[in-house]
């Protein structure tokens, strides 16, 4: 008898739950509206905002889960479209450290009832992805409401356009169509008087490393020590005799600072593929009997020769980060030279971030005052604590 009157209030208490759901609405909607009220003044300050935008099935989603959650691309196919604002955290797991809001292309985010100042005040990047093998007239449209609207609220928005699912183009179609949609979105910036707004232009896919160098750019210009790790790194490739020197974030594969010869393509696909076969392995062979350990850790170093006279030589440098340099054999040969050149390297970068820490626990302190000293509701001012 008492089971049957535990069963009948359950059932009965599941039934009010989904009449409230009916009657109130989607839960996941009250979810993203708290999101937007999102105003913690000292996490705006030390962790800018990225935000991805952009039509409906433009491969926001995709980009995220490839890009920070090394989800295969062939899976993205079976995402769902988003149907909330989905805030993601970056800085657990990696260097990089900023947030990611992924923005539904349905939400009307400059409705009334959305504080899109507060959104963009405290925003740092905003990426707005066009699907290149769709119809982009109305993308455009979108993405002048977009920047217009953000630019007046904060003007140091780096304003990224990732034109997108370009691996279904030909070579020439990739260019043409780069070069129309950067025809129009400036056309369109100039007949409202804000030429002086910059757009920077990225040919993307998530099937090759595209994506990865666009995140990339974006990332580090949003890395206020980024001068100074290039500096650092010219310095230990001259000193060194190596080609190509990369720092890069071992978890997304994103490289937050590199020497100052320019980028080749293939040789960053090189770099990220020797990263997967190093942390492939050590999950393999380097974890201890019972499971223990860190696949990536001090002691991590891998050594790999190219059939093309070039060795590529990977060596950690904090638990997030690891130097990936391309060096010719016979420069190679003075191995001592570049690991003692790569012991000073380590050091200046981790006194680099012993200023940085610095200046997050400041800030950190400045915020909490700040909020101490805000009245409380009543009217009262708030006692530290």
């Amino acid at each position: 008898m008492c089971d049957f009157i535990y069963l009948f209030i359950y059932l009965l208490v599941g039934w009010l739950v989904g009449w409230l759901i009916l009657e109130k609405g989607s839960p996941q909607v009250e979810r993203s509206c708290r999101v937007l009220d999102f105003n913690d003044p000292f996490s705006t300050e030390v962790k800018p905002r990225i935000l991805l935008m952009g039509l409906r099935r433009s491969g926001k989603s995709s980009i995220q889960k490839v890009v920070f959650h090394k989800m295969s691309p062939n899976e993205t196919l079976f995402l769902e479209s988003t149907n909330k604002i989905c805030r993601e955290d970056v800085s657990n797991s990696s260097f990089v450290n900023f947030q990611i809001w992924d923005f539904p292309g349905q939400i009307d985010f400059f409705d009334p009832t959305f504080d899109y100042e507060m959104i963009f005040r405290g925003t740092g990047a905003l990426i707005f992805v066009i699907d290149s093998q769709d119809d982009y007239m109305e993308a455009l449209a979108r993405l002048h409401l977009t920047v217009t609207r953000a630019y007046k609220v904060n003007p140091d928005i780096n304003f990224e356009i990732f034109i997108h699912k370009v691996d279904g183009l030909s070579d020439d179609h990739k260019i043409e169509t780069q070069r129309d949609i950067h025809q129009r979105a400036n056309d369109d910036l100039a007949d409202a008087g804000l030429e002086k707004i910059h757009l920077s232009f990225y040919l993307t896919s998530i099937y090759d490393h595209s994506i990865f160098e666009a995140f990339s750019k974006v990332v580090q210009k949003l890395i206020p020590q980024l001068p100074t790790l290039e500096n650092l790194l010219n310095i230990f490739i001259s000193n060194s005799g190596i080609e190509k020197a990369f720092l890069f974030d071992v978890v997304s594969k994103i490289y937050i600072a590199t020497d100052s010869t320019p980028v080749d393509m293939q040789t960053y696909e090189l770099c990220c593929d020797m990263i997967d076969v190093v942390i492939d392995i050590s999950c393999i062979y380097g974890l201890k009997d019972d499971g223990t350990g860190t696949p990536y850790d001090k002691e991590s170093m891998a050594i790999i020769k190219l059939n093309n006279t070039t060795v590529l030589y990977l060596k950690e440098v904090t638990k997030f980060l690891a130097l990936v340099c391309f060096v010719r054999e016979e420069s190679f040969e003075r191995k001592g030279l570049i690991d003692y050149n790569f012991h000073c390297f380590r050091k200046a970068i981790q006194e680099v971030f012993e200023v940085r820490m610095k200046v997050v626990r400041s800030r950190k302190h400045q915020s909490h005052l700040q909020k101490n000293k805000r009245p409380t509701p009543n009217g009262t001012p708030r006692m530290p604590l």
